[in-house]
């Protein structure tokens, strides 16, 4: 995930973001759509993405 988003443009460069608004919140919601598929298996499960812009602005996401 880091790879795909990191110093990038989210509209344009990452594809699971395209044609979405860029919020933190979405993408939250697209990390999860992006990693629950390889981690949710072997009763492991994705439990929350959680992303930090500042010490009191931060989104949690518990799936859906």
């Amino acid at each position: 995930i880091v790879e795909q988003v990191d110093h990038r443009n989210l509209n344009l460069d990452v594809p699971f973001m395209k044609g979405k608004f860029t919020s933190a919140e979405n993408l939250a919601i697209g990390i999860w759509n992006e990693l629950a598929p390889h981690i949710n298996k072997d009763g492991v499960r994705l439990h929350c993405i959680k992303l930090i812009e500042t010490r009191s602005i931060y989104v949690e996401y518990y799936g859906g």
